[in-house]
C-alpha cells in the first residue's frame, strides 16, 4: 500500500531529506517538519502516516504523539517513533504515548520502509469477523470501529480496537501474548510481547470502570470476562 500521504517530523534535516527521497522512491507522498511545532502549523488530518523523532525542541515527539492521538481525526492514524532513544524503557514511552512501532537510530531506510509496508497491512486491513457487543453503557461499534461510553467515544487506536474485539468476540478465552500478536500483528517481526501488554494498559485506562472485565491469568495471557447479557 503506497497510496499514504506521510510526514516526517524531524529536527535533523538531512534526515528527512533522505526520508523523504527513499520513501518517494517507493511510491509515497511525503512531506517534512523539522520540529512539532511546524507540524502543529500543518493541516495535520490530509496525513496517513507520521514518522516522528523524539528529541526535538520546546514540544517532544512523545508530546506531539499524545497531541496526534487526542484528536479524534487523527487517533487511527499509525505513528513510527525514528529516535536515538533505543532503551526497553524508551521503547515503553513510546507505545505508551500511542505509538504503533518504533526505530532505533541508527537505522536503515530498508528497515524504515519494511516496517510502514508492515503496519499498514495491519492498520489498514480489517480481518476480524464483525461482531457487535454492549455491557451497561459500554458499546463496540464494528461499523464505525468505535467504543463508547455513555455514547461517547473513548478513543482507542485500531490496534487497541482490534485487541478490545478479539477478546469481546471470544469471552472467557484466555489469548496468550503470542496468539494476541499472530493475531493482530500478523507477519510483524518487529513486535514484542511487551507491545501487546501497553496495548492492553491503554485500553484498560481508556475504558474506565470497565477495565476490571479485561482479567489477566498469570502465566497464560488476557481474557474478557464472560458476562450475562
Amino acid at each position: 500500500m503506497t497510496d499514504l500521504k506521510i510526514l516526517v517530523v524531524d529536527d535533523e534535516e538531512d534526515l528527512c531529506e533522505i526520508l523523504q527521497f527513499n520513501l518517494e522512491q517507493e511510491g509515497f507522498t511525503v512531506d517534512t517538519a523539522f520540529s512539532s511545532e511546524q507540524a502543529l502549523k500543518l493541516e495535520l488530518s490530509q496525513y496517513d502516516f507520521f514518522l516522528l523523532d523524539i528529541m526535538m525542541g520546546e514540544i517532544s515527539g512523545l508530546e506531539l504523539a499524545k497531541i496526534i492521538r487526542r484528536n479524534p481525526d487523527l487517533a487511527d492514524k499509525p505513528i513510527l517513533f525514528i529516535t536515538a532513544k533505543g532503551s526497553e524503557d524508551d521503547k515503553l514511552k513510546g507505545f505508551n504515548a500511542g505509538a504503533d512501532d518504533y526505530v532505533a537510530k541508527p537505522f536503515s531506510v530498508k528497515e524504515i520502509i519494511a516496517r510502514i509496508h508492515v503496519i499498514c497491512k495491519r492498520v489498514f486491513t480489517t480481518t476480524q469477523k464483525e461482531i457487535s457487543f454492549e455491557y451497561e453503557d459500554m458499546k463496540l461499534i464494528p461499523e464505525s470501529k468505535k467504543v463508547t461510553i455513555n455514547n461517547i467515544d473513548v478513543g482507542l487506536t485500531k490496534t487497541e480496537f482490534e485487541i478490545l474485539q478479539l477478546l469481546l468476540n471470544h469471552k472467557g478465552r484466555i489469548y496468550s501474548r503470542d496468539e494476541i500478536m499472530h493475531k493482530i500483528w500478523e507477519g510483524d517481526t518487529f513486535v514484542g510481547d511487551r507491545t501487546v501488554d501497553v496495548n492492553v494498559r491503554r485500553i484498560r485506562k481508556k475504558i474506565g470502570e470497565y477495565h476490571k472485565l479485561i482479567k489477566t491469568k498469570s502465566g497464560y495471557g488476557y481474557y474478557f470476562e464472560s458476562l450475562k447479557q
